[in-house]
């Protein structure tokens, strides 16, 4: 039993957006690049230096690729068309949210559902599971997550039983759509997090199939419907699919990831 993190960081600008600089991003990168398991990273050429310093002793494979080399980049423009002049507009709840003013932020985390899915291919490290890890989570973490210490006992009962390991969001909207799946048509522009998508994964196989539906549905369900939302509701049209699956851990006031914390076997 053995896993295989995925990450990635681009400059999207979205100070312009919000107060998070991508200097701040950064910082907070290079802290989750301690993390001491395989990696694999999406980036741009100007994290070199802090990825060569921070990992040159972990196992890591790094893809340095230009902004339009991201998988879904290239809907940035169908994107701006769907939020400011499609009739979707109207549909959108939070015309201020990140996600409806940065064109960009749409198309780059649904990519992150096609880099799952060529890490498993091509499974750089021959391990058995495989979880996504947003380059900035480090900024939740109050322990040190440079320590080599993790949580067997979970890790072995996902493995084990093949489960998907999810951080909920919203609790009453997951439920509303597992209980009633055509549901997410109504929540699309809504902005919701089903789930907590910073960090997630499970067994390869799975793993790879939820990705591969969900980038499909990235297309199918958003672009070609003109409409958008951030990637929390694309992998919401599959978890219905996925219910004896699905192992979800409740949210605890003040500690963001609590899977995260529950998988280090943190306080």
């Amino acid at each position: 039993m053995s896993f295989t993190f995925i990450t990635a960081l681009y400059e999207i600008n979205r100070e312009r957006h919000d107060s998070r600089s991508f200097q701040q991003y950064q910082e907070w990168f290079s802290k989750t690049l301690t993390i001491p398991v395989p990696m694999v990273i999406y980036t741009e050429e100007k994290n070199r230096q802090i990825i060569e310093t921070v990992r040159k002793n972990v196992p890591t494979k790094v893809f340095y690729t230009k902004k339009d080399d991201i998988p879904f980049y290239y809907t940035v423009e169908k994107v701006k068309y769907i939020i400011t002049e499609s009739d979707f507009k109207n549909k959108i709840l939070h015309p201020n949210a990140l996600e409806n003013n940065c064109f960009e932020y749409i198309p780059i985390i649904n990519s992150k559902f096609v880099w799952m899915k060529e890490s498993i291919q091509n499974n750089y490290f021959n391990t058995d599971m495989f979880f996504w890890i947003d380059a900035g989570l480090s900024r939740f973490m109050t322990f040190q997550i440079s320590e080599n210490k993790f949580n067997t006992k979970l890790i072995e009962y996902i493995h084990k039983h093949n489960k998907i390991y999810l951080q909920i969001g919203k609790e009453y909207e997951l439920n509303d759509i597992l209980q009633q799946p055509e549901k997410i048509n109504d929540y699309i522009g809504k902005s919701v997090n089903f789930i907590m998508a910073g960090f997630w994964g499970g067994n390869k196989d799975i793993i790879y199939d939820i990705c591969n539906k969900s980038a499909n549905n990235y297309i199918n369900e958003y672009i070609n419907k003109n409409r958008v939302d951030n990637e929390q509701t694309i992998i919401a049209f599959e978890l219905p699919k996925y219910k004896e699956n699905l192992l979800f851990v409740k949210p605890i006031v003040g500690k963001e990831y609590t899977n995260y914390y529950l998988f280090c076997d943190a306080k």
